[in-house]
Order: structure tokens, then C-alpha cells, then sequence
């Protein structure tokens, strides 16, 4: 009896000294290779990202194909070089068959510069310069979307990590609970039926958390592989969800102001029209006449087998001519089926279109911005609440917890307390995460850079 007793004491003892328990969790452990907060994750996420990096070699082809279009305001220089070799078969005639067999060497330097061709170089030189700024701003839009994808799952692993640690502490309690019915039920102090309820909500809680680690998990790898690391590389992703400043706020027109200058797929439409405006100029340019200059220098010999008999005597006939000239030619192609007329009038309606998917992309922004900041706004009033229906459901769940130690209250006022806490901790740990989503977005929006979302 004495023994039994001392085991009731002891089960009351720990229910009595059980609260709200907060997990001792860290967001690393020492076997972590590297640790790093948000700003250092989307920073080694960009230098990293195979998709920055192709990006990258997408712009060194742009720059050589500058350097290559370039190449059409300079002179081409050519070279040519013969030999022929002749073998008289028969002759008919005064000309004898012997004197015709000949060896005959020559080559040629040919300098050819266009003086007009209708601004079409020029045209392609700016086409080739714009298309390498569009190179540059689709990495710009890859990186920023990086940005915001790496940020997400950041979130997503720390409110994730919030909520196991609830549901660490939600177990705790109804593990001290369930084995606090126990005790009173072998006192017969409380039905059956109380422990069979703690038992089961026990489980629940249970199965609860063990989704919250997987989901944990899941986003360590999603991370993982936006950083350019393996799944199992070992790495400390820290932070908090309650470090984040509530104070920040944005006036519309001016988000919606910097949104029109900084978003990338505004400028990517603009340049597209300066693109299609140099192909209009290059179909008009083709209309035009070209006119070139040439230089060419030829050096040619011939070399006869045989000398040619005279009433004097043999003759050397061999020859050798160096010679230059140089000229100016003009080429006026006055009609090719309408190609011209027809390429030019296509590229007016390609720049109409784009004028009106400029608009419509302007609108969607302007969309995109307020939906952002709405979003911002409504998470941070709801955190207002969530803070205080956590501080409501702790208070319950304490007088609940107390009423039950003194057997005034039953065992289901105390789970349903034990589950309104868990449900206020996870609804405020969602809370936080969307803001910080919110802002992700509302700085995506507008075009802004913000590693840390501080």
C-alpha cells in the first residue's frame, strides 16, 4: 500500500508541475556543415543556382554575337589563289599544238568595304545591343523569382518547425495528462472513460507531430536543392518567425510607382518593341540601294613549256602580270515579291501588339502590387488576434488544468483546453508566416531585392 502510494504521489507531483512546455529544439546541431539565416541562404542560392548560371552563359553568347554583327563595319579582306595547268591534245590551224601547253599561276587580295547599305548594319548592330540587354533581364527575372522561391520554403521550414514544437509541447501535456487519469482512475477518482479520451487524444497529437517533422524535412530538402545541395547535406537553417518587424508599411502609389520603373518583365516588353522597331528599320533598309567599294590586287603568270620559233629564232613567251584595281558598284533591288513591303508592315503590327500586352501587363502589376499589400495588411491584423486568442486559450487551459487537479472539472473541459492551445499556437504561427509571405510578394511585385525580408 505504501508503495502504491508513493507511485501516486509521484504521478500527481509531475501533472502538478506540468505547463505549457516549449520545446528545447535548436535550429541547428553541431553536425550541421554550414548554418545560415535567410539572407544567407538566397544569397548562396544565387551563386549557386544552375539556372543564374545558365543565364549567364546566355549573356556571353549575347556579347559575341554584338561583337560578330560589329564585324559588318569593317572592310572584308579576301584572298584567292589558281594554277591551271594546260596539255594540247590536237590543233587544226596555224597554231601549233607544242606552243600551247602552258602552266598558268595566279592570286589575288580583294578588299570590299560597304559605304551604304540603307542603315541595315547599324540596325542589326542596335538590334544585337538590345537583344543583350534581354539577356541580362531574364536573369534579372530568373534570380528575383529565385529569390522569392527560396524565401517561401524558408517560411514555410520555420513555421513548420513552430508547429512541431507545439505539438512537442501538446504531447508533453497529454502524456503528463494521460498518465495523471491513470492514477486517478486506480483511485477510482475519475470513470474509465477519461483515460480512454486522453489516451486517444494522446495519439492524435502524436500523429499530428509526426507530420509536422516530415513536413519539416521536406522543405530542408526543398531548400537543399535550390541551394545546389544534395538532400542529405547537412545544413543549419536558422531564424524566427516572431523576428519580424510589424511596423512596415508602404504607401500605394509609391509601391505602384517603383513597381512600373524596377519590374523587369515591363522593361523585358520594352525592349522587345526596340527590337522589333530595328527589324522594321532593317525591312525598310533593304529597299534601299548598297553600294560598296572594291580594291582587288592580282598577281598572274604564265609559264609555256615550249618556246615559240620565229624567223629570228626562239622567243620566250612566258608572262607574268601584277596589277590593281579599284571600283565602286551599286545594287538597287527594285522588287522581290513584296518581301520587304510585307516584313515591314508585320513588324508595325508586332509593335502594336506589344504596346497592348505592355498595358495589360501594367494592369496586372498594378494588381499584383495591391493584392500584396492587402494580403500584408489583413496578416498583420490577424496577428493582433492570434496573439490574443493564444494568450486566452493559455489562460483557459491553465484554469482548466487547475480545476481538474482539484477534481472540479472534468477531463473533457481539459483535452478541449489542451486542443483550443494547440489550435491558437498553429493559427498564430500561420499568421506570421504569411505576413513575411505577404511581404516576399509585395517585394517581388515591385522589383525589389530584400534577402532578408528586413
Amino acid at each position: 500500500m505504501d508503495i502504491k502510494r508513493v507511485v501516486l504521489a509521484g504521478f500527481v507531483s509531475l501533472f502538478l508541475m506540468a505547463g505549457p512546455v516549449q520545446a528545447g529544439d535548436e535550429t541547428h546541431n553541431s553536425g550541421d556543415s554550414l548554418v545560415l539565416d535567410m539572407k544567407d541562404a538566397v544569397k548562396m542560392g544565387l551563386d549557386r543556382s544552375h539556372r543564374v548560371q545558365a543565364h549567364d552563359y546566355g549573356i556571353k553568347r549575347s556579347e559575341s554575337e554584338v561583337k560578330s554583327v560589329r564585324g559588318q563595319f569593317f572592310p572584308q579582306l579576301s584572298a584567292g589563289a589558281g594554277y591551271t595547268y594546260l596539255d594540247s591534245l590536237s590543233a587544226r590551224g596555224p597554231t601549233d599544238q607544242d606552243y600551247l601547253d602552258q602552266q598558268q599561276y595566279q592570286w589575288n587580295l580583294r578588299a570590299v568595304q560597304t559605304v551604304f547599305a540603307g542603315m541595315t548594319i547599324l540596325s542589326s548592330y542596335q538590334q544585337a545591343r538590345i537583344e543583350k540587354e534581354i539577356s541580362e533581364l531574364e536573369k534579372e527575372n530568373t534570380e528575383r523569382e529565385l529569390i522569392r522561391e527560396i524565401q517561401h520554403h524558408f517560411l514555410e521550414l520555420l513555421k513548420a518547425r513552430e508547429d512541431r514544437r507545439a505539438l512537442d509541447s501538446s504531447v508533453e501535456r497529454l502524456e503528463v495528462g494521460l498518465e495523471a487519469s491513470e492514477s486517478f482512475y486506480e483511485r477510482q477518482l475519475v470513470p474509465y472513460v477519461d483515460v480512454l479520451q486522453a489516451g486517444v487524444e494522446l495519439e492524435e497529437a502524436r500523429q499530428d507531430l509526426s507530420q509536422a517533422k516530415n513536413e519539416e524535412q521536406i522543405q530542408k530538402t526543398r531548400l537543399n536543392a535550390l541551394l545546389g545541395f544534395g538532400y542529405d547535406y547537412l545544413i543549419g537553417y536558422e531564424g524566427d518567425l516572431e523576428e519580424i518587424p510589424l511596423d512596415i508599411f508602404f504607401e500605394t502609389r509609391e509601391v505602384i510607382d517603383i513597381a512600373m520603373e524596377q519590374r523587369t518583365d515591363l522593361m523585358f516588353i520594352r525592349k522587345n518593341m526596340a527590337v522589333t522597331e530595328q527589324e522594321r528599320r532593317i525591312a525598310r533598309g533593304q529597299k534601299m540601294p548598297r553600294v560598296n567599294l572594291e580594291f582587288v590586287y592580282t598577281d598572274r603568270k604564265r609559264d609555256y613549256d615550249e618556246p615559240q620559233q620565229t624567223m629570228e629564232g626562239p622567243m620566250d613567251r612566258d608572262q607574268r602580270n601584277r596589277h590593281w584595281t579599284a571600283g565602286a558598284s551599286i545594287e538597287w533591288e527594285f522588287f522581290s515579291g513584296g518581301q520587304q513591303y510585307y516584313q515591314h508592315e508585320a513588324m508595325g503590327y508586332e509593335i502594336r501588339r506589344l504596346v497592348q500586352t505592355l498595358k495589360e501587363t501594367e494592369s496586372s502589376i498594378v494588381t499584383e502590387v495591391r493584392t500584396a499589400q492587402m494580403r500584408l495588411d489583413e496578416a498583420r491584423d490577424r496577428l493582433v488576434s492570434t496573439r490574443k486568442a493564444l494568450n486566452a486559450a493559455q489562460e483557459n487551459y491553465d484554469m482548466q488544468e487547475h480545476r481538474y487537479k482539484q477534481r472540479v472539472g472534468t477531463i473533457t473541459d481539459l483535452l478541449t483546453a489542451q486542443e483550443h492551445l494547440t489550435e491558437a499556437e498553429t493559427r498564430n504561427n500561420q499568421a506570421l508566416m504569411d505576413f513575411q509571405q505577404a511581404l516576399s510578394e509585395l517585394y517581388f511585385a515591385i522589383g525589389e531585392r530584400n534577402y532578408g525580408l528586413d
